[in-house]
């Protein structure tokens, strides 16, 4: 079964979803480690959402 992530829009295997939520885990806690005053409730733009997606698709998270 599959289903498509509300954050990153990808289309996920339910039994691989662990691992996405733990790889979207990770990018909120690069993106607060670099700027703590960050919240997920904030607006971020495309950009900055796509930087970090990189980082974390490079990582092979």
């Amino acid at each position: 079964m599959k289903y498509t992530c509300k954050i990153c829009e990808r289309e996920i295997d339910e039994f691989a979803s662990i691992a996405h939520i733990k790889a979207e885990e990770y990018l909120l806690g690069l993106i607060q480690r670099d700027h703590p005053e960050w919240k997920e409730t904030d607006k971020t733009c495309h950009n900055c959402l796509d930087y970090y997606r990189k980082l974390v698709k490079e990582t092979e998270i």
